[in-house]
């Protein structure tokens, strides 16, 4: 694909996903009785719109995200106090369905596109056989000429049958010449090494291989389900270790979203709707963490009100969750100068 379709690819599936968090959104809303006053794809001004019933369409400038306006959901909002259609004369269990619609939409959106991946081209998945995956430069494995794909038989004269096998032999020769027997291409060859010793455990630089996974139409929905909610899991564990201090934190913003959008486009369907099927249920873990301005802060506010039956001041909350855009607005921004664009131009 050459790389201006590569971009618009990328630029689609980021709106085709933020147009699905915030349908979530609106048909919670519309199936709620609550008159939805704007759907827009964007922030800023205008630049087209329709409207049909009640709703104004738009296309906004900044094509950086998206909203939907629900009439009485913002404080100072000009709305009876008898009127059925606002969000804040709804039920706290109504509003509560409203938010968690939008990451709902996201999680969905996720199951179905690995489902569809399963039924066609397919999804990788660790390959567990002693196979050489992608190589990282400088490393032990490329200086010493291993290729992707290739089969490893044996380390230092041990036989290998799995790739768990293969890496517990590696890491058990820190720093010590070694020889590889492997298959590449129907043929047998012997490759000398001297795995990286990394504080006693050897290392030499290569990932898991992938093979892609095929399912018929209802193992398809079941396998998409599991694999969904197996990879949920991972990013929950991940953002736990990422708050806790136990992992470092690697976050990418826009730019870096859109560089490997643009990079998965390029080198097919798969890799490029495989990473859409991650961004999708990373949009929704992220939006239920329970940080001001996004959904997880509304609903803890929501939350506290049908434990307590007391609702929490309108404008504490407007404060609280603007604090918190602000906060996230300048995070994205730091992320974005000193990590997207730093790496962008130390290439």
């Amino acid at each position: 694909m050459s790389t201006v379709l590569a971009i618009a690819a990328a630029v689609l599936a980021v709106s085709l996903l933020i147009i699905l968090h915030e349908a979530g959104h609106y048909f919670a809303a519309r199936r709620s009785g609550m008159r939805v006053e704007r759907f827009s794809v964007g922030f800023g001004p205008v630049v087209a719109s329709f409207r049909r019933g009640e709703t104004e369409f738009a296309i906004s400038a900044l094509p950086l995200g998206g909203y939907v306006r629900i009439a009485g959901m913002s404080p100072g909002d000009d709305v009876a106090p008898d009127d059925p259609t606002a969000y804040a004369n709804q039920a706290a269990w109504r509003r509560f369905l409203v938010i968690v619609a939008g990451p709902a939409a996201n999680y969905v959106t996720a199951v179905i596109v690995a489902a569809a991946l399963l039924a066609t081209i397919g999804l990788r998945a660790p390959d567990p056989a002693p196979r050489v995956g992608a190589l990282m430069p400088g490393m032990p494995a490329a200086v010493a000429g291993l290729e992707p794909g290739d089969r490893i038989l044996s380390v230092a004269g041990a036989p290998v049958d799995s790739f768990r096998a293969l890496v517990a032999e590696l890491q058990r020769h820190p720093g010590e010449p070694i020889v590889l027997e492997l298959e590449r291409g129907g043929e047998r060859r012997s490759l000398p090494i001297t795995p990286r010793d990394d504080g006693g455990v050897g290392r030499v630089g290569f990932a898991q291989a992938q093979v892609a996974v095929r399912r018929g139409p209802a193992g398809a929905l079941v396998e998409g389900l599991r694999r969904t909610n197996a990879a949920a899991g991972a990013q929950l564990a991940a953002f736990g270790s990422m708050f806790s201090g136990k992992q470092r934190a690697e976050l990418s913003g826009p730019v870096g979203i859109a560089q490997e959008l643009v990079r998965g486009a390029r080198q097919g369907a798969e890799p490029f709707l495989a990473l859409v099927w991650t961004i999708s249920i990373v949009l929704a873990i992220l939006n239920l963490l329970p940080l001001p301005a996004l959904d997880g802060g509304r609903l803890v506010f929501l939350a506290w009100e049908m434990i307590t039956r007391r609702r929490v001041n309108e404008k504490v909350e407007s404060y609280v969750h603007l604090a918190g855009f602000v906060a996230l607005l300048v995070l994205i921004i730091a992320v974005t100068v000193f990590g997207d664009l730093a790496r962008l131009l130390g290439r």
